[in-house]
């Protein structure tokens, strides 16, 4: 029946002549279901919300079906919609893989490339390697998005570069995308003397409890600290915290006494050196912070894309030593 009424719809009888500006309206309907609302499909599709609204609607007039339902967030899809967007779905995958593989007929690397970096990695490693990237190749541009919060918007980035805490890694197992390790650290309790000095020092993990602890739901996904003895692993839930936005905040909190907080070790190393951190807790181990990079499979990539993740791989690991030489950090 569904096949029926698709089929007689204006625009989609038959005819060798098809409308594009209806295929405009059925990219953005796509977009629509993949982003989750209207607002969001057309910021990706860089047009207004009303516009986006009225392709909606443009859209189901033509076709004669009601495709989205607006007021029915637990069921937003009608049968129809549902219809659709398998069969289209399926096409436009294969237009974007077509599109990749044309890329491969250049001999030349140009293009976008758009990349999400959660900010403590970015400075100091992926800005150096994308300057020398660019340097070899002057018709690539390049969009660096700063975000903590990295697998938010994994769907509009070719590649993310985001931070996990060990025990939470497999939370993004089921995303069809390739994951790397680039990076493994321990997590460290720091706090500056200071604050030892005025609070006292906590000599089990439980008495974190009774302290001010500055924590990052992007880097632990949730006020818990995870702490490991003997075998046994002892999660403590951080009840007088500090939430605050990134690694770099809860640092800064740190050196000025704001609270206790826990970081992976190269981020704290030359403080501790310097003696503006403290170490507390050492005979406990820690969780493992691992920093990955996310990207699609590489037949979904375009050369342009393609010739940055062959570069960038064959060089963080020297942008990483360069960095820990110059923090006096041990390399890896």
């Amino acid at each position: 029946m569904l096949n029926e009424a698709l089929k007689n719809a204006p625009g989609l009888n038959g005819s060798s002549i098809i409308d594009p500006h209806q295929l405009v309206r059925m990219l953005f309907f796509i977009e629509l279901i993949n982003a989750g609302s209207i607002t969001k499909a057309a910021e990706t599709m860089g047009v207004s919300t009303s516009t986006g609204s009225r392709w909606l609607s443009d859209l189901e007039e033509e076709l004669g079906i009601s495709l989205y339902q607006r007021n029915n967030p637990s069921d937003r899809l009608t049968e129809a919609g549902s219809f659709l967007y398998s069969k289209f779905s399926e096409i436009t995958d294969d237009i974007h893989l077509m599109i990749n593989e044309l890329t491969g007929f250049t001999t030349e690397t140009r293009g976008n490339i758009k990349i999400c970096c959660t900010p403590i990695y970015a400075e100091s490693v992926v800005l150096p390697i994308v300057g020398e990237f660019l340097e070899a190749n002057p018709l690539v541009n390049i969009q660096l998005t700063l975000t903590p919060r990295g697998m938010d918007y994994y769907k509009d980035h070719d590649f993310v570069i985001s931070a996990i805490a060990g025990h939470a890694a497999n939370k993004d197992s089921e995303l069809l995308l390739v994951r790397r390790n680039l990076l493994t650290q321990k997590f460290v309790t720091v706090a500056s003397p200071e604050y030892l000095r005025k609070n006292g020092e906590p000599l089990v993990p439980q008495d974190l409890v009774n302290h001010r602890c500055l924590y990052s739901k992007a880097l632990q996904n949730q006020n818990q600290w995870v702490y490991k003895q003997n075998g046994e692993i002892i999660p403590i839930r951080i009840v007088k915290s500090i939430e605050v936005s990134d690694a770099k905040m809860m640092l800064s909190g740190a050196i000025n006494a704001t609270g206790i907080t826990y970081l992976p070790e190269f981020i704290v190393q030359k403080y501790i050196q310097d003696g503006r951190l403290v170490t507390l807790l050492d005979e406990y181990e820690t969780d493992d912070w691992l920093l990955n990079i996310y990207y699609l499979p590489q037949r979904f990539m375009t050369h342009c894309v393609k010739s940055f993740k062959d570069f960038f791989l064959a060089n963080h690991r020297k942008q990483v030593n360069e960095f820990k030489s110059e923090n006096n950090i041990e390399k890896y």
